[in-house]
């Protein structure tokens, strides 16, 4: 599966830069003027440079089990605000014989239970529920693991992202950003692929929060506006950018006997290739014509535990369960102002392409989704969606359309579409898709 996956990858970005070569080339050495106090990073396979300079490298390493309740590092952490290292977060090997079918907050899924002195019977690890095998492809060892470094920006700032890195790129300005608004990161993608086999390609552990006091409100708004968001990503025009990543599904903090609280809450679970904890904004430059690619290959493809606002560019997002879910519940806002979204959700399994824990508005733009089945939907709100009259919705089959429209043939990826922009910039061309009304 993972070598058929990796085929039509590179057919993907072939696709893309096969077609419309005018459009998909940056305009060089300009994009430096352009941001003058932006920091340059290049990247190449495992190692990378910033500002012509190398990336130092750490042999700090990381480890997780049900030998280890705890998380294990070795070797000390380096201090510099950015480097790379080998102590990425993934969900550890575990044998199949010991996980067992439970149902866990409203879901079946698969559990595995862990005994010691000192504890319950607590449950170390949970994974989805799609049938009779336990999705193992979700595990990995801690071989794998290390052949898929971190590279950690630490320090605020504006960053240009070029070249190709095997590996995650992770962001984390430390947990006192939550509320501090010069805590923030800006990054500009000019032309970056970036595929991990065992996390997520891109991950936001800690930065500023513009909505930093949503947990003290009783009510909670429909709208949001992300300008000044913690986390701001630029597509540079014309440029194309390639995420691959895979998840880490649940784990769990260990629940003592003297514990009086019956809830065991979440250690890690980071579900999508292109994941963020904090509001994200997404937007392209002048002319709308950067591209984002996201391919997930485990699970959900761009997420948020809070916000997200799409502004303008062109995103395509290739997963196998949800294409966006931002996931607080009655909180969370998606927003799109302007460029195009194309989603495939579901291609594993099941998946909405957009789903949220709280409120979707299509203020304008272009949104094409397919999802598997009636059960699904193109846009999938628990608080309520507002489409206005300008955006336009597209449908390649779901619940709310009155006739459901093919899935692209035998519900293979299309290397043709997504993976570039339409002809001349225009319209998506015309893949099965049927038009949504808009609701008002």
């Amino acid at each position: 599966m993972k070598k058929i996956l990796l085929i039509l990858i590179v057919l993907f970005i072939m696709s893309g830069c096969n077609n419309n070569t005018d459009v998909l080339v940056s305009d060089g050495n300009d994009i430096y003027n352009r941001y003058p106090n932006a920091k340059v990073i290049v990247l190449d396979d495992h190692k990378g440079t910033i500002d012509e300079k190398e990336i130092k490298e750490y042999d700090y390493t990381f480890s997780l089990s049900k030998d280890n309740i705890d998380e294990i590092y070795e070797g000390d952490k380096p201090k510099d605000s950015i480097y790379i290292s080998h102590d990425i977060i993934y969900y550890p090997s575990i044998d199949e014989e010991e996980f067992s079918l439970v149902d866990y907050d409203g879901e079946k899924e698969w559990a595995t239970y862990y005994t010691a002195e000192g504890y319950e019977n607590y449950i170390f690890g949970l994974l989805p529920y799609f049938g009779e095998d336990i999705p193992t492809e979700m595990m990995h060892s801690e071989e794998e693991a290390y052949d898929n470094p971190v590279l950690h920006i630490n320090e605020a700032g504006e960053y240009i992202l070029e070249g190709n890195f095997n590996g995650q790129i992770a962001i984390d300005l430390g947990e006192d950003s939550f509320t501090n608004e010069d805590q923030k990161v800006t990054l500009i993608f000019n032309g970056v692929d970036v595929n991990c086999d065992v996390a997520p390609s891109f991950i936001v552990y800690n930065a500023y929060e513009v909505d930093n006091n949503w947990e003290e409100e009783t009510t909670h708004p429909s709208t949001v506006d992300l300008t000044n968001a913690g986390i701001k990503i630029i597509l540079v025009d014309g440029s194309e950018n390639n995420f691959v990543g895979a998840n880490v599904y649940r784990l769990l903090k260990a629940k003592y006997k003297d514990d009086s609280n019956t809830e065991q809450k979440k250690r890690y679970k980071y579900d999508g290739s292109f994941y963020s904890t904090v509001s994200m904004l997404i937007e392209s430059e002048t002319k709308g014509t950067g591209i984002l690619n996201i391919i997930s290959t485990t699970y959900e493809g761009l997420d948020t535990e809070l916000h997200l606002t799409i502004s303008s560019g062109y995103i395509n997002i290739y997963t196998q369960d949800d294409g966006i879910n931002v996931n607080e519940d009655d909180v969370s806002i998606f927003t799109m102002n302007d460029g195009h979204l194309t989603i495939f959700a579901g291609q594993g399994r099941e998946g909405d392409a957009i789903d949220s824990n709280g409120y979707i508005n299509i203020n304008g733009g272009i949104v094409a989704g397919t999802s598997p089945s009636v059960s699904d939907h193109i846009l999938d709100s628990n608080n309520g969606t507002n489409v206005l009259e300008d955006a336009k919705v597209y449908s390649g089959g779901n619940a709310r359309t009155s006739e459901q429209a093919p899935m692209m043939p035998g519900n293979d990826f299309n290397p043709e579409f997504p993976g570039q922009p339409p002809k001349e910039m225009g319209e998506r061309p015309e893949p099965p898709f049927e038009k949504i009304e808009n609701n008002n």
